[in-house]
C-alpha cells in the first residue's frame, strides 16, 4: 500500500457542548478528544495535517504529536475544511484517510482493516458505514444492484422509502488523492446552508465512474461523535472500559472495575491489585505486586514494586520506589522522593521531600522542602517550620535521626546523624551528630550522670 495522508477536522465551534473550552479539547480519559484521534491516526500515516478553525491557537497549543495545521478562518462546511489541506493532498500520491477530531473511540485496527480493504478493493472511494436500529437524523447509504454507493442521503432530503434504510453514513472516508482534488474543485455551496459538504465528492468520483465502496462496522460506539457532555460521559464510559480490560488481561487486578478509572497513558505492573473508587490519571507508571486500597488519586507519579498504599491518599508528580506503606489519608505533594522500605502514615503532607531508605514519618506530620536520613524516625505532630513570610528553606536530616513528637524544625536546618529532638522543641540552630536537644528554643541537653 502507499503511504497514507490523514486529514483531521477539527476546526468547528461545538455549540451544543455549551463551554467556553473548544469541543475537541474536552477530555476522556484524560486526554483531549482531538489528541485521541490523532494519535490513532499517527499510528498508521506517513502525515497528518489537522485543521483549525475556532480558537485555532488554543487547539494547536493543546496537541501532542507531529502534525502540520491548516487554518480553515470561515466554516463553511466539512468539504471546504479538506480544500485547506488542497497543496498537501495535491503533493501526495496515495490515499487521502478523513477524520474528525469528535470521535475518540475510533479503532486503530479499524482505520486499518478500512485501509486495506480499500487497497485490496481497488476503489477510489471508501466511506465508513453502519447499521443502526434508528437511523434517524444520519446520511443514508444508497447503493446499485453492485454494492456501490451512488449517493449519500441526508435526513431533510430523503425519501420515504430511504429513511427506511439502516446504513448510515460515519462521515469517515478513504479516498484516492487524485478523486479528491478533482471532486474539492467540482463542490459548491448550492444548499440551503451555503456550505461545501464532504458528502458531495461522491457525486464527483461517481460521475468520473469510480469505484464507492462502502466499509461496515459492527460497532456504532466507534463512529459516535461527541457532541454535547451527555456524549462526553458515555465517550468517557466506553475509553474506561477499554482501559481497565487491557490492565487486566494483561495481569493487574481490577476489584471493580465500574469505580475504577485510569488515563490512557497510565502504565501498570502485573499482580498489581487495585480497590474500588481509585483514580490514577496522567502519565503515572506503577510497578508489579502492588496493592492500592480504596478511595487512591494518584496522577504524573512513578511507583515501583512491592509498595502498600492504603486507602484515601492524594499522591501527584512524585516518585515511590519499592516495599513502601504510604497512608491512609496521607498527601504527597509534587516534588517527592520516597526511597524503598519508607513508611508515610496516616495525616502526613510531604511536599519537596527526599526520605532516604526505611525513613518513617508515622503520623500527623508536616514535611516540606526537606531531606530525611536512612533509618530516621519523625514524631507524631512533627513541623518542618519551611517559610519565613517571604522564602521557602530547606531542612536536612541525617541518617538513624529521632525527632521527638511535636517538634517545630525551623528552616534553614541541618540535624546531622544520630540526632535527637525532645517532645515538643522547638529547633531554630543546626544539630551535631549524636546531640540531643530540648525544650523552647530548643538547647543542647547535657545529661546530669551525678542527679
Amino acid at each position: 500500500m502507499s503511504e497514507l495522508l490523514t486529514v483531521v477536522l477539527a476546526a468547528g465551534k461545538g455549540t451544543r457542548m455549551k463551554s467556553d473550552t473548544n469541543k475537541v479539547l474536552h477530555k476522556v480519559a484524560g486526554k483531549e478528544m482531538v489528541n485521541h484521534v490523532i494519535d490513532t491516526a499517527d499510528k498508521i500515516s506517513s502525515k497528518v495535517i489537522c485543521i483549525v478553525g475556532h480558537q485555532a491557537d488554543d487547539v494547536k497549543e493543546n496537541i501532542t504529536a507531529d502534525v502540520s495545521f491548516e487554518l480553515q478562518s470561515e466554516q463553511l462546511g466539512t468539504g471546504h475544511a479538506v480544500m485547506q489541506a488542497r497543496n498537501e493532498i495535491e503533493n501526495h500520491s496515495g490515499d487521502v484517510l478523513i477524520l474528525y477530531a469528535d470521535i475518540p473511540l475510533i479503532k486503530e485496527n479499524t482505520l486499518r482493516n478500512m485501509r486495506k480493504f480499500h487497497d485490496d478493493q481497488s476503489a477510489n472511494l471508501t466511506i465508513m458505514t453502519t447499521l443502526l436500529k434508528n437511523s434517524t437524523g444520519y446520511g443514508r447509504i444508497i447503493k446499485n444492484e453492485n454494492s456501490e454507493i451512488i449517493k449519500i442521503v441526508e435526513e431533510d432530503d430523503a425519501t420515504f422509502k430511504e429513511k427506511k434504510i439502516k446504513e448510515i453514513n460515519s462521515g469517515i472516508m478513504c479516498i484516492n488523492s487524485n478523486s479528491l482534488i478533482k471532486a474539492l474543485d467540482d463542490l459548491d455551496n448550492d444548499n440551503a446552508q451555503d456550505e461545501y459538504y464532504l458528502t458531495d465528492v461522491v457525486d464527483t468520483v461517481r460521475d468520473e465512474k469510480g469505484k464507492i465502496l462502502s466499509y461496515q462496522i459492527d460497532d456504532e460506539e466507534e463512529i459516535t461523535g461527541v457532541n454535547d457532555r451527555v456524549n462526553l460521559s458515555k465517550a468517557e464510559k466506553t475509553i474506561r472500559e477499554r482501559i481497565n480490560k487491557e490492565h487486566m488481561m494483561n495481569g493487574v487486578t481490577i476489584i471493580d472495575p465500574l469505580t475504577t478509572y485510569i488515563d490512557e497513558n497510565v502504565e501498570i505492573g502485573a499482580d498489581t491489585i487495585i480497590y474500588p473508587f481509585t483514580y490514577i490519571e496522567g502519565e503515572t507508571k506503577i510497578g508489579s505486586h502492588n496493592i492500592i486500597k480504596p478511595h487512591n488519586h494518584i496522577i504524573n507519579t512513578k511507583i515501583g514494586d512491592h509498595n502498600n498504599i492504603k486507602n484515601s491518599n492524594v499522591i501527584k508528580e512524585s516518585t515511590i520506589k519499592n516495599e513502601c506503606n504510604i497512608g491512609p489519608f496521607a498527601h504527597i505533594r509534587p516534588g517527592c522522593i520516597i526511597a524503598d522500605g519508607v513508611k508515610i502514615g496516616d495525616y502526613v503532607e510531604i511536599k519537596k521531600a527526599d526520605i532516604k531508605e526505611k525513613a518513617k514519618v508515622p503520623h500527623l506530620a508536616y514535611v516540606g522542602d526537606a531531606e530525611i536520613g536512612s533509618q530516621t524516625n519523625v514524631g507524631a505532630g512533627t513541623i518542618f517550620a519551611n517559610y519565613d513570610g517571604e522564602n521557602k528553606h530547606k531542612t536536612i536530616i541525617g541518617n538513624s535521626v529521632f525527632i521527638g513528637s511535636n517538634s517545630t524544625l525551623v528552616a534553614p536546618l541541618n540535624i546531622k546523624n544520630r540526632g535527637k529532638t525532645g517532645a515538643g522543641a522547638v529547633v531554630t540552630r543546626d544539630v551535631e551528630e549524636d546531640t540531643t536537644v530540648i525544650g523552647v528554643p530548643a538547647r543542647e541537653y547535657i545529661e546530669n550522670k551525678d542527679g
